[in-house]
């Protein structure tokens, strides 16, 4: 997991895989206020190895919301505008699964359980989160009180992450 804000992404650029690189890039390239809803392909054969996803969003409490995680898709979720909480543990031996969507979708959901220590992170406009496979987390939860948020996610295929 890498938090961090559009603000430092020049100085922290070596820092990142070249791939996020690229899908920061993109989003600092692009009127994101602006930006139709929907999915963006942005690398491969129909955007299949990276791709941006422009979402509007209603956040919800987070107990409402099911811990996910990807097994092939690394996510680079970007807010453009409201603020959210975001949840978020390692991936453990002992997690259940409660909807497998892997093969369909990239997508898991686990079962909520206190002992796995979640880390609240409040995202604002301008910060972004990068999320591996290896990260459990809760998009969309509220901080106080529910918001319209705006945000790009942006996913990169694992391919383009080896080296």
């Amino acid at each position: 997991m890498i938090i961090s804000d559009i603000l430092h992404f020049e100085q922290e650029r070596h820092l990142l895989p070249p791939a996020v690189q690229r899908g920061i890039e993109y989003i600092l390239s692009h009127n994101l206020s602006e930006a139709e809803l929907g999915r963006h392909p942005l690398e491969g054969d129909n955007g299949d190895l990276m791709f941006a996803n422009v979402q509007e969003s209603i956040t919800c409490p987070k107990q409402e919301q099911k811990p996910e995680s990807h097994a092939i898709y690394t996510d680079i979720q970007f807010l453009v505008s409201g603020e959210e909480r975001l949840c978020v543990y390692k991936l453990q031996p002992d997690v259940k699964i409660v909807d497998n969507k892997f093969d369909s979708h990239d997508i898991a959901f686990y079962e909520l359980e206190a002992k796995h220590l979640e880390t609240d992170i409040i995202l604002k406009p301008g910060m972004y989160a990068v999320f591996f496979p290896s990260d459990i987390h809760r998009p969309n939860c509220s901080v106080q009180e529910q918001t319209t948020n705006k945000k790009i996610v942006v996913k990169i295929h694992s391919d383009l992450l080896q080296l």
